[in-house]
């Protein structure tokens, strides 16, 4: 999130155990997903995924 494009991204980490709420509004049903937004509306998901240029690539979708 350093570097590039992404530098100006905003990230949030939500607690699996305790922001159920969350979860259940955005269908999360897996620890390790990442969710991305453009504004209100969400560009892509992924779960379990630890390739960084495949992470790279998600993250790019909301710019």
């Amino acid at each position: 999130m350093k570097d590039g494009k992404l530098k100006g991204m905003a990230i949030f980490q939500v607690d699996f155990d305790a922001q159920k709420d969350f979860l259940q509004e955005h269908k999360v049903r897996f620890q390790s997903t990442l969710i991305v937004f453009k504004g209100k509306s969400e560009k892509g998901r992924s779960t379990g995924d630890t390739d960084p240029a495949s992470i790279r690539a998600l993250l790019e979708k909301g710019l």
